[in-house]
């Protein structure tokens, strides 16, 4: 079965500006300057350029000069044609055919319609007296037969050098052509609404450098040479990308791999595309000798709301609090003209954002002295304590995070090259985020990188090469018992979701999918299958064999983790609803189904409005009121990792629900009513975080567990009456005296509010969040242990988010009938996945989701001896 995932895999041409369709030029239109490609055309027949332009002036002023039209659209093209410019009357365009700005001085006066027989960017500009249009550019790109013809199940890329030598120094002009829609399933010319953009390119990396396929930075450019922020194949707008190589891995896959796993884990990591790469230098055709392979378009680190997302300081910001954030920094080789900066212990760093030329003396000094001031409490004698240690100034859980993402891979260059490190304003130090993971995953002969055992952190070679100051903050850091503790508690949380074999094997699976039929095409142009290329310590001689051995490598590596990290820790975590930016906004909601089921067993919350005939569509009167709701209001009180498949706490994703005024109404009160199975369970603690926002005093909690219609009692809680605060407070409720509720498949739990004014209708609301019940799991009744390799299981997804297909796997015990069902949030069947007999053993399900819109779905699986549900996010 297909496992795709959400990085898409494209084909980049090195070639000029602006690209479209291969297809015959209309004659009779004429185009301006265009982004994407068909976005506007002008027909000279009705209304001369320089009549509308006149037309369009105020009386008595001179009118603005309009840039010239050109009468073929930008974009490839097999046969020669001739290319007409047209101006306003009495102005004299001026163009030129190298990517320079045209004017007077530089570039042809237009006197004829030009012959385009090969590849290049037209830059054109109009002059009259002393007024200048803006300049229009169109890049033509002229294909042989052969590349005309090419097909692909990747998106397309041309970028032309225009004869220029691509250096790691300066960066050259250039243009990018992307096309990233497919026709008739493939991607092919023409294609559809291409992307077009002129740029500045040069060669990147270090030991890199030496091979023959070499990476690449791009910087989008506009006409008048500034950034220019593009969306490139789905990814945030931005101006700086990383073309990457993979030559070294022969998977082709690592640091996709591995940026992907961070992300995954809750950090902000660079989102990837796969890429096939044409690099042509020159102007004439584009042909297949310019095939370049396969390449990974990547986001670069810096500073953006969707990239590292912290406050970007400016040079006047040299006093607290504006000098505290934000910086990004790293522990890496030095750039040429760069001196970076040592703490007064002597870690040497460099500056990343704001570049180290651009810092004010004050900025350059106060994040020394932060870093130092860290060190001194981490190395000092008071490191454990909260106030004046290390906690201080780290974000601890990145920390950790870092490390075992950094020790599972076991990255060569972990700890001592490309470790980055941010710190936002009056925020603490963030350990990330991850890159250059492409001598990871056993690949390294050196540094003991190809066995799967032992710590990389305890391996001290030369100094680190540049180092080991980040190593030795790990050591110190490990004294600490608490952050042992933290750290191995982590560790078991990861492993039950996103760091779970089949999780893991998974994400290989779905980079292999999409690399199937790329990778042929990358090792016939660069042939090293077979062959040594450093640092290589296993030879593969197909591209399977490598996928192979690294998957078979990855799962001895966890196997000796697992055995380096101590015994499982029980999981008391039963339930959890994980409250993200998937859940609808601006919709009432009736029923929100648990994130995290332990068990299986299906947990929701169901709502019950005070007003009669809720929920209501946005055309009625009382649309919001009395209702559910999503609110984006996080916090971190009562979060729990494992029940958001491992992911750290992020406020950029998390959100809560809310409940709205008025409180008593047609219908009676509103209340919150928890359906919490709990076969198999004793020793039960609901816990949850809820804030006042101006509606309620008080929540009152009862629970029922008879069958049917409920019977509320308080029977064995110490208290059901809970004072809510202007701020989010946790909450916390022990069954442990209510013996009743134990292995009870018909536990609920109702929560109702206390209010002055349970009428008031203003548009206030109570808010809570990270609702969990933890209990302590006996033998399950059905005589099958959920741990057993054998036993019953439904998998998550993959990959989730999807942007038209995942993978659904689950696993019986015993061969039986199976019905997978896909639901809405709000309970609706859309679809039924599976309904039949299957053998015991391992299956999967791929879904096709492109007859849906994007948002949040769940899958819900069923058999006579168990049943689960999980969530999916479509993402388009």
């Amino acid at each position: 079965m297909k496992l795709p995932i959400r990085l898409l895999t494209l084909f980049i041409f090195l070639c000029p500006l602006h690209s479209q369709a291969l297809h015959q030029f209309p004659e009779s239109t004429f185009y301006p300057a265009t982004t994407l490609a068909g976005s506007g055309n002008y027909s000279p027949g009705s209304t001369s350029i320089a009549e509308k332009s006149a037309a369009e002036q105020p009386a008595g002023t001179e009118p603005e000069i309009s840039a010239p039209l050109f009468s073929h659209q930008g974009g490839p093209y097999q046969e020669p044609f001739q290319l007409i410019l047209e101006s306003d009357s009495a102005a004299e365009i001026f163009y030129t055919l190298n990517n320079t700005r045209p004017s007077p001085q530089n570039g042809q006066r237009y006197t004829a319609p030009i012959r385009m027989t090969g590849s290049v960017t037209v830059r054109a500009a109009a002059f009259r007296g002393g007024q200048t249009s803006e300049v229009a550019s169109h890049t033509y790109n002229r294909l042989s037969a052969e590349v005309a013809a090419f097909t692909s199940d990747l998106p397309l890329i041309i970028v032309n050098a225009y004869n220029q030598q691509i250096t790691p120094d300066v960066r050259v002009p250039a243009a990018i052509t992307l096309l990233n829609d497919k026709t008739d399933g493939r991607y092919s010319f023409p294609g559809e609404n291409p992307l077009y953009s002129r740029m500045e390119i040069n060669k990147r990396g270090s030991s890199s450098l030496m091979f023959p396929k070499n990476m690449f930075g791009l910087s989008l450019r506009d006409e008048e040479d500034e950034n220019r922020n593009l969306p490139l194949l789905g990814m945030p707008s931005e101006n700086n990308w990383i073309l990457y190589a993979p030559y070294t891995d022969m998977t082709l896959m690592r640091n996709v791999v591995a940026y992907q796993l961070s992300e995954e884990m809750g950090w902000y990591a660079p989102r990837t595309r796969y890429v096939e790469l044409f690099l042509h230098s020159g102007t004439g055709p584009v042909t297949m000798q310019h095939y370049h392979g396969v390449y990974v378009l990547v986001e670069r680190i810096k500073w953006d709301n969707n990239r590292v997302n912290i406050t970007k300081i400016a040079p006047e910001d040299n006093s607290e609090p504006e000098i505290t954030g934000g910086y990004i920094i790293k522990k890496d080789r030095l750039n040429p003209g760069e001196s970076g900066f040592r703490t007064r212990r002597g870690t040497q760093l460099a500056h990343v954002r704001p570049h180290e030329i651009d810092m004010t003396r004050d900025q350059r000094e106060w994040i020394r002295n932060y870093m130092s001031d860290f060190e001194e409490a981490l190395f000092g004698e008071q490191f454990r304590n909260p106030d004046i240690g290390y906690e201080k100034y780290i974000d601890t859980d990145s920390f950790i995070d870092h490390f075992l993402h950094t020790e599972l891979l076991k990255e060569i260059d972990g700890f001592r090259l490309s470790t980055f490190m941010y710190k936002d304003r009056d925020g603490k130090l963030i350990m990330g985020p991850v890159w250059d993971y492409n001598l990871s995953l056993g690949i390294g002969n050196y540094l003991e990188g190809w066995i799967p055992r032992g710590w990389y952190h305890e391996i001290m070679v030369n100094d680190c090469f540049i180092g080991c100051n980040i190593r030795e903050w790990y050591l110190r850091l490990m004294e600490d018992p608490d952050y042992m503790e933290r750290l191995k508690s982590r560790w078991w949380e990861l492993r039950q979701g996103i760091f779970s074999n089949e999780y893991l094997l998974g994400m290989i699976d779905a980079n292999r999918e999409q690399l199937q039929e790329s990778q042929a095409r990358d090792f016939q142009r660069w042939p090293r299958l077979g062959s040594y290329v450093w640092p290589n310590w296993y030879i593969g001689n197909t591209w399977m064999d490598e996928v192979n051995w690294m998957k078979n490598w990855l799962s001895e590596r966890l196997a000796w983790m697992d055995s380096q990290l101590g015994p499982q820790p029980e999981n008391r975590l039963h339930y959890f609803w994980a409250f993200t930016d998937e859940l609808p906004n601006n919709t009432p909601l009736e029923k929100v189904t648990a994130t995290y089921s332990q068990s299986g067993q299906d947990a929701q919350i169901r709502y019950h409005s005070s007003l009669q005939g809720y929920p209501f569509d946005s055309s009625h009167p009382d649309w919001r009121k009395a209702s559910m709701e999503r609110r984006n209001r996080p916090t971190a009180l009562n979060y729990n990792t494992i029940g958001n498949e491992g992911r750290a706490y992020s406020e950029e994703n998390m959100r809560g629900l809310q409940v709205r005024q008025p409180f008593r109404g047609s219908a009676g009160e509103n209340h919150l009513l928890f359906h919490l199975p709990t076969t198999g369970l004793s020793d039960l603690s609901f816990s949850f975080a809820a804030i006042d926002e101006g509606a309620a005093q008080q929540l009152r909690i009862d629970y029922s567990a008879t069958p049917e219609e409920p019977d509320w009692v308080t029977t064995g809680l110490s208290e059901n009456l809970f004072d809510l605060t202007e701020e989010y407070s946790l909450f916390q409720i022990d069954f442990s005296s209510a013996p009743e509720v134990n292995d009870n498949p018909n536990f609920k739990i109702r929560i109702r509010f206390e209010a002055d004014d349970p009428l008031a209708d203003d548009g206030n609301r109570v808010t809570f969040n990270n609702f969990s019940l933890e209990a302590a799991s006996d033998k399950p009744s059905n005589g099958f242990d959920p741990d057993d390799s054998g036993s019953f299981r439904l998998y998550q997804n993959y990959p989730n988010p999807f942007q038209q297909e995942t993978t659904i796997r689950f696993r019986l015990q015993v061969g039986t009938r199976v019905k997978l069902e896909l639901f809405d949030l709000l309970g609706r069947r859309i679809t039924t996945l599976l309904d039949e007999n299957r053998e015991a053993g391992m299956h999967q399900v791929t879904f096709d989701g492109s007859f849906l819109s994007s948002g949040l779905y769940l899958y819900r699986f069923h058999t006579s001896f168990y049943s689960s549900s999980m969530q999916m996010i479509l993402v388009k």
